[in-house]
């Protein structure tokens, strides 16, 4: 079974009108809202894509009861950590006279020791944990040693850990095993501490990163494709056709899901990518936070080229 960790979920609610106005009052034109987070959003994009994974995570509130319900209709399930504050809500504000969009991002509530210690025994118990999806960011009074907890509980279980983070949780992540990461090239010049402004650069950061441990690694470079590399040796890009992206909110989350579900499938690694790479082209076709859709994954997933490096 894929799992998936979501520390700090959030409802996503994305607004549409026409055009800001300083100073006066501005009509919506649209509200939608989604179930958000990292490792949700890997979730929902294993469940379109027709495999089945569980959620896991901390949820609050009222919000968070309106974020489980979300999921539960869509098809998703779920068994959260319930905690005292309140999931947290997000807002997506498209202007559509103008193309542009803008996400305020809230802080999210504080999850306290107990809920921390009931989340990491959930995880201990679970008897069929085949794939661990770890990823997004933490909330208050969370530290990025709960990340190391779940890895190394990942690996007592022998499931395929996947680490999707940044800074010191990655750095600090990569020290206890994880089997894989996905960075965007981006996190991996901060990774290794310089700037990667090409294909070679970025390769040789990837072997810098096998030495300490991590075995598969993805790099994801917005338009210019992903990038694999396995510690063993296989190393492939993957590069969609052009696609009018109408936002590349969750498209980096749709490249672990695809990739992920793909490899619980026994496929090859470069087709694994293949999947992955599908799933992120699809859902930057998506306005505002939606995700792809299975139609348009598989009618892009031909079109993918994928190269050996």
């Amino acid at each position: 079974m894929i799992y998936t960790v979501t520390l700090n979920p959030a409802l996503d609610r994305a607004v549409t009108v026409g055009r800001l106005l300083p100073d006066d009052t501005t009509r919506m034109t649209g509200v939608t809202v989604y179930a958000a987070g990292k490792g949700i959003d890997v979730s929902r994009v294993v469940r379109e894509l027709g495999g089945t994974s569980v959620a896991l995570g901390f949820v609050g509130g009222y919000a968070g009861r309106q974020l489980e319900g979300l999921l539960i209709n869509a098809g998703v399930v779920c068994d959260f950590t319930e905690i005292a504050g309140e999931t947290r809500t997000n807002i997506i504000l498209r202007e559509s006279e103008q193309g542009r969009q803008y996400a305020v991002s809230a802080p999210g509530p504080e999850a306290g020791p107990a809920a921390i210690g009931r989340l990491c025994d959930q995880v201990r118990r679970l008897a069929d944990l085949d794939y661990l999806v770890i990823s997004g960011s933490l909330p208050r009074g969370v530290t990025a040693n709960v990340y190391n907890q779940l890895i190394q509980t990942g690996r007592a279980h022998g499931a395929f850990v996947m680490l999707d983070a940044d800074g010191e949780a990655l750095r600090e992540g990569i020290a206890h095993g994880p089997a894989c990461i996905k960075p965007n090239h981006h996190e991996l010049g901060r990774l290794v501490g310089r700037e990667l402004a090409d294909e070679a650069q970025i390769l040789d950061a990837c072997t810098e990163v096998h030495a300490m441990g991590v075995k598969h690694i993805i790099v994801s470079r917005g338009r210019h494709g992903l990038i694999y590399s396995d510690a063993a040796g296989p190393r492939y890009k993957a590069v969609s056709p052009p696609v009018e992206a109408d936002s590349t909110v969750g498209a980096g989350d749709s490249v672990v899901g695809g990739f992920v579900l793909a490899h619980s499938r026994g496929l090859v690694a470069g087709e694994c990518l293949r999947w992955g790479c599908a799933a992120g082209a699809a859902t930057a076709r998506t306005p505002g936070t939606e995700l792809c859709h299975r139609a348009d994954v598989e009618a892009i997933l031909d079109q993918v080229v994928v190269t050996a490096l």
